[in-house]
């Protein structure tokens, strides 16, 4: 029995870097709420909803409580991403942290911390204006995603958090949109 795939992996590990070798995700992490930008509340509930898979009425009660929320615990960073991606499209600004560090800090670092977080350059405006949309279903997915509905008259100059723009302009990329970000 030959032993050289054995050695070649034994090789390459030795290469690598040692945060390569632990687990990709150890942590887990809370979303938190830290505003409702959004005057469309359906279209909060429904983001929330689809990170916490509650009922409407429990996550109209959970959004009527008082501001930061701790929408969802537990989460894996990709999980945590997606439920921030979710939020932001709705105008909410939301942050993740560490399960561990929410676990373990003070009510007083906690409030430092999220008002620091809620001043970060992500969640400026800036003005984007959407010139065009491909007609068709990724064209009705991006405006139901960033807008709430399947219409909008263009073109749309708006203002928008900065995160949100970026998401934008990712996705209409990805569609062949054209949107024009302005700092």
């Amino acid at each position: 029995m030959s032993n050289a795939p054995e050695r070649k992996t034994q090789a390459k590990r030795r290469r690598a870097p040692p945060w390569k070798l632990a687990p990709a995700d150890t942590a887990t992490f809370t979303l938190i709420l830290l505003d409702v930008g959004s005057s469309d509340r359906a279209r909060v509930v429904s983001a929330v909803e689809l990170i916490v898979r509650e009922t409407d009425a429990g996550v109209r009660a959970r959004l009527a409580g008082p501001l930061p929320l701790a929408v969802e615990r537990g989460l894996s960073h990709a999980d945590a991403l997606l439920g921030q991606f979710e939020l932001i499209c709705c105008d909410c600004i939301s942050v993740f942290v560490c399960d561990t560090v929410l676990a373990s800090a003070s009510p007083q670092y906690l409030t430092s911390l999220f008002a620091r977080l809620r001043a970060s350059p992500e969640f400026d405006l800036v003005t984007a204006r959407l010139e065009s949309v491909p007609l068709g279903p990724k064209g009705l997915a991006f405006l139901n995603r960033f807008f709430g509905r399947r219409h909008v008259d263009l073109p749309l100059e708006l203002r928008v958090m900065r995160k949100k723009a970026r998401s934008m302009r990712q996705a209409a990329e990805q569609i062949g949109a054209r949107l024009v970000i302005s700092e």
